[in-house]
């Protein structure tokens, strides 16, 4: 009944009036206090989280295919540690399915850092500067909340909500999340019809929600694929606070016992460890390291109300001695804290992490929406890869096409390639 409750008072507000949903969104739970699904496992968790149709199409299949490589999933995987609770958690309040929860994994492979190749969209949920402004998001040389993992996430979430109102379906949604609503509207009329696959949409767009749907049936059943899932608790991993004064980023991290990698994966907002964060922004912080941090700036570990809340877990309920989230001090003995110190790229890192972060991450990069898949179905394009000194003109020349026919094929919102870009080029006999 609590849970119906809060979900129907986030509907109530509007996408005009979200920055207040970020308020209520942190202070209504306290009240709320909805309880946690008891499951062990996070992966278990979200497929109890699953409802969406898995039927393997054709399309569903061949990214199944790329996707479950299990030397690479798991990189993925690994990227998604630090938060995908807070991701499950936020769209568990909405009532949204659980695989909607996979979407950085096809927009960043869960980089909140990520910027896009024509570097017009940014953050692991790959917002717009337009549409990250829609959801209240400040945008300037100092500060993008795009890459603030909380922000972002309640924007998408409640954008997600929005387009499903919308539209009627989650497939839509999701597609629409893809390509803007306007155009999924256009298609929707142009078909008369509501089934996603009925759609004629760009091929980018036709692939999305078969990429997320794969990635569901990866984790409905790994073994099947050959792949053993990381140990993902079911827990957070990083606590919110507010600092209690205004505070450089630096010394917020000295405070937390944070470095620069691990600040970089939390607080990516911040354009400089320099910049100044005022009581009014949060900054998160591993759950392991608030007995550091609160001890630093003087504070115990207790239940305060809502008006004197400092340190909130993901689902935004203070943690308590008595909380078992609460862990030791030592940042080895959390399971995602040892993949991100593998995964990390600071100095002197072992070979084995150098070749993760690197290499492997090179090639996870490749199965972002931005690279167009070369599929097999594909028989009228070639694939040609840039070259030092190429521009979209020369290529068009080479290949006799047009400049305009590349940029629709490859869903470029401009004339500049990067160097070893692939882009798919229509065979025009």
């Amino acid at each position: 009944m609590q849970k119906k409750l809060f979900i129907s008072l986030l509907s109530l507000i509007t996408i005009s009036g979200y920055s207040n949903a970020d308020i209520v969104a942190d202070h209504v739970t306290n009240l709320n206090r909805l309880s946690m699904q008891q499951d062990s496992s996070l992966w278990q968790r979200m497929r109890d989280g699953f409802a969406l149709d898995h039927s393997e199409t054709k399309e569903v299949k061949y990214w199944e295919k790329r996707y479950g490589s299990p030397k690479y999933f798991n990189i993925i995987m690994q990227n998604a540690a630090p938060y995908l609770y807070f991701v499950v958690g936020e769209m568990e309040r909405r009532g949204i399915p659980l695989e909607l929860a996979l979407i950085p994994i096809v927009e960043s492979t869960y980089n909140p850092n990520a910027i896009s190749p024509a570097a017009v969209s940014t953050g692991m949920w790959q917002f717009l500067a337009g549409s990250g402004k829609r959801f209240g998001m400040t945008i300037n040389s100092n500060l993008d909340e795009r890459k603030d993992i909380v922000k972002s996430t309640r924007g998408a979430v409640a954008y997600l909500q929005y387009l499903h109102d919308l539209f009627g379906n989650w497939e839509l949604a999701i597609a629409a999340y893809n390509w803007g609503e306007g155009n999924i509207n256009n298609a929707v009329n142009s078909s008369n019809s509501k089934n996603f696959y009925d759609l004629d949409v760009r091929d980018v767009t036709k692939q999305y929600v078969p990429k997320v749907i794969a990635l569901a049936n990866i984790i409905q059943n790994p073994s099947k694929f050959g792949i053993k899932l990381i140990d993902l608790p079911n827990k957070p991993y990083f606590a919110i606070t507010y600092p209690p004064t205004t505070i450089a980023v630096s010394d917020f991290m000295t405070q937390a016992n944070m470095d620069t990698t691990l600040n970089k994966k939390l607080n990516p907002q911040y354009s400089s460890t320099s910049y100044k964060v005022t009581s009014s922004q949060r900054l998160l912080l591993p759950i392991s390291n608030q007995p550091t941090y609160l001890a630093n700036i003087g504070q115990a570990l207790i239940a305060p109300t809502i008006a004197t809340s400092t340190v909130i877990n993901p689902d935004n309920i203070v943690a308590t001695p008595s909380n078992n989230n609460v862990t030791s001090d030592n940042n080895d003995t959390d399971p995602i804290n040892a993949l991100i110190a593998q995964n990390s790229t600071t100095a002197n890192p072992s070979p084995a992490a150098n070749t993760i972060s690197n290499k492997n991450q090179a090639d996870v990069n490749s199965l972002l929406i931005d690279n167009v898949p070369i599929n097999s179905t594909d028989a009228n394009y070639t694939s040609y890869t840039v070259t030092q000194g190429d521009t979209l003109y020369s290529i068009a020349r080479k290949f006799a096409t047009s400049v305009e026919q590349i940029q629709a094929d490859n869903q470029l919102s401009d004339s500049g390639v990067r160097l070893n870009q692939t882009l798919r080029i229509r065979n025009n006999s």
